[in-house]
């Protein structure tokens, strides 16, 4: 809006510095040329009327248009001075402006700029020659011509520079960028039109019968800009939606990011489920709806920022505000496009994903930030979140990420990768029934590194399997040297949903025990719910062949997934972890406590134990214990520690004179 507010205030200077320049000539401003030659100044008059309602868009500029009236207006100011050819333009311009219902500032600003640039032509002509002379049988010599080009330049320049400001002021565009961009196609197309006005001028002068046959070589040059208007169209906009492509939407952001002081910002959009509509419904009807998809965004969007549809169902938006800003815009537009469109006899409900990357933060020119938006929208996909920042910890293409991502797949051939373990603690007899086994990266050059630094990154590649499996080799081989010392407990390892799909895994974990020669009940597999809806075919006959070797299977971070214990029933699974979320949160009468109530109940109905995760408080442990939990997790009884400090854990926890079995400790001994 504040480009718009420039703009006007740019035209208002326009229209005064007119007026001022037409008190300053108000001497050359006689009109006897139009009595002493009415004939012939109506005939060049309907000349400009008809150029200025027959003008030719330039697509790369906005709404900005040349018209060829500019060759009958220069003709009419070398017969007949300043005067007859301002009232001929100015009279045909306001005919346009009110034909397609022009906004009064821009009528005023039309006056203004072609006020100008016909005082500046009329400047450069009179001051090398005395034109016109309508009265003389040869308006103009040969030795004028150069004189009238002069004055043709003149008029090129002047109306040139002041529409030219005013566009890319009202666009919010640079002005050197905007003038750098189309100063060959300007000056070619304005000279060409211009250099035709001595021609008209000559032949109206010998006979009024004359200038009607400018009217065909004039429609062939309107037709030609036509033409070349509508493949430069083409070029710059798709053919479906009519929005600019990819293409204009380079020239227009990489034209503002020139200013690196100017905040900014890209928005990426993908329509969630369009690919159903097409396979359900066919094609035709996903056409109909991206047309429908882009006038919505047109009037979400406006005219002050920059829309494009870059290709299938994706969208782009440029908007020159950033931060909390852009992404209060973003989730505009995201609730914009959560609605519905009837397409034949068809209802469709849509909503997008939309990513958001600032300039400079997040990158310098567009493509870097179409990279970066495109990961915070896909980042949206997977948080279920209809709106995204960039956040480099998400994306698993950025340097830092790609050299980590080496980094990491050396540490799997090596011993960087080691495990440390979290007891659990038996609610119901003290004991300690086991540890969960928790992956760590100690990094030559980082130091130690959590799971939430590499863990999201070995998902999205290939290493996610090796690391998982060197997890396992740890933890049996730490169950086999705790045995030996007489120190008996199970061990749960996280398993991916990579794993879990993975039809050999089952036969690769028993092949394992058998070779560690380690009980199966020793060893715990934890998945989370995600996982098991990634492929629920894959994924239960995996889960069933693990369960039929003897290997129990927990379910993580329950509550926080989309499937119900009624599903769960259905799986060869042993036990449920209520995440930590609920567990936290379990203050006396609170809506976490009647989910971790209701969690504990129905899981020993179906059969299942029961283990709270996150716990902290000598409260909450008594709580838990008081509502039946059978195993609890956390802090409070303690944090994960090195296999070292784990191992003398353990025998301190030891009843005094046991050489075997799990570890005992008391309640009040743990918070």
């Amino acid at each position: 809006m504040s480009h718009q507010i420039t703009a006007r205030r740019f035209a208002a200077a326009t229209v005064l510095a007119c007026a001022g320049v037409l008190v300053v000539l108000r001497g050359r401003l006689g009109l006897s040329y139009i009595t002493a030659h009415p004939v012939a100044y109506a005939m060049l008059t309907a000349g400009v009327l008809l150029g200025e309602l027959l003008p030719v868009t330039i697509p790369r500029r906005g709404d900005e248009q040349i018209t060829v009236s500019t060759s009958f207006s220069l003709a009419v100011l070398v017969l007949g001075g300043l005067g007859p050819a301002l009232l001929s333009q100015l009279v045909a311009s306001l005919a346009q402006d009110l034909a397609v219902r022009k906004a009064w500032w821009r009528i005023r600003f039309n006056f203004g700029q072609y006020g100008l640039s016909l005082a500046a032509a009329s400047a450069a002509i009179t001051a090398f020659t005395v034109m016109p002379n309508p009265d003389a049988g040869r308006p103009f010599s040969g030795a004028d011509v150069p004189i009238i080009l002069l004055g043709a330049a003149a008029f090129v320049v002047v109306n040139a520079g002041v529409v030219g400001a005013a566009v890319a002021m009202y666009q919010g565009t640079p002005l050197g960028r905007y003038f750098r961009k189309d100063v060959g196609f300007t000056a070619v197309s304005g000279g060409v039109l211009l250099c035709l006005a001595p021609i008209v001028a000559a032949a109206a002068a010998y006979s009024s019968a004359l200038i009607p046959l400018f009217v065909l070589p004039m429609t062939a040059i309107y037709r030609a800009g036509r033409q070349a208007a509508r493949s430069e169209h083409a070029a710059h906009h798709d053919q479906l939606t009519g929005l600019p492509n990819r293409i204009a939407f380079h020239d227009t952001v990489n034209a503002v990011l020139e200013d690196e002081s100017r905040p900014a910002s890209v928005l990426l959009m993908d329509l969630n489920r369009f690919k159903e509509v097409n396979d359900t419904l066919g094609h035709r009807y996903g056409d109909e709806l991206l047309r429908r998809i882009a006038e919505r965004l047109r009037a979400s969007v406006g005219d002050e920022h920059a829309l494009a549809r870059l290709g299938g169902d994706e969208f782009a938006v440029f908007t020159q505000v950033s931060g909390e800003a852009a992404l209060e815009f973003a989730r505009r537009v995201g609730d914009d496009l959560r609605t519905s469109f009837e397409l034949g006899d068809f209802v469709v409900e849509t909503d997008a994903s939309v990513g958001v990357a600032s300039f400079p933060d997040d990158g310098r020119d567009l493509e870097t930030l179409l990279q970066k938006a495109d990961v915070a929208m896909y980042r949206a996909k997977e948080t279920h979140a209809s709106v995204a920042a960039y956040d480099e910890r998400h994306d698993h293409n950025s340097p830092a990420k790609l050299a980590l991502t080496a980094d990491l797949r050396q540490a799997v051939e090596t011993d960087q990768i080691v495990v440390w373990y979290q007891p659990l603690l038996d609610l119901g007899t003290g004991r300690v029934t086991g540890v969960e086994a928790l992956v760590r990266w100690q990094h030559p050059d980082l130091g130690l590194l959590l799971p939430g630094a590499f863990l999201d990154m070995a998902e999205h590649t290939s290493l996610i399997k090796p690391l998982t499996q060197k997890v396992l080799d740890l933890a049996m081989g730490q169950i086999v040297q705790w045995r030996q010392m007489g120190v008996e407990v199970s061990v749960a390892v996280n398993v991916s949903t990579r794993m879990l799909i993975d039809p050999g895994f089952a036969a690769r974990v028993r092949q394992a025990l058998t070779v560690y020669e380690i009980p199966p009940r020793l060893l715990r597999l934890e998945v989370t719910e995600s996982a098991l809806m990634a492929d629920p075919v894959v994924a239960r006959a995996v889960l069933t062949e693990l369960d039929e070797g003897g290997v129990e299977i927990s379910i993580d971070d329950f509550g926080t997934g989309y499937s119900s214990l009624a599903y769960l029933a259905d799986l060869p699974v042993s036990e449920v972890k209520i995440d930590r979320g609920f567990v936290s949160r379990m203050e006396v009468g609170s809506s976490a406590a009647v989910i971790v109530r209701s969690t504990i109940d129905l899981g020993h109905h179906l059969g299942l134990r029961v283990v709270a995760e996150g716990v902290e408080e000598i409260e909450t442990l008594e709580q838990l214990r008081d509502l039946g939990c059978d195993v609890a997790q956390g802090y409070g009884i303690s944090r994960p520690m090195t296999v070292q400090d784990t191992t003398q854990w353990l025998r301190r926890s030891r009843s005094p004179g046991e050489e075997g079995g799990a570890p005992v400790i008391s309640i009040v001994e743990a918070a």
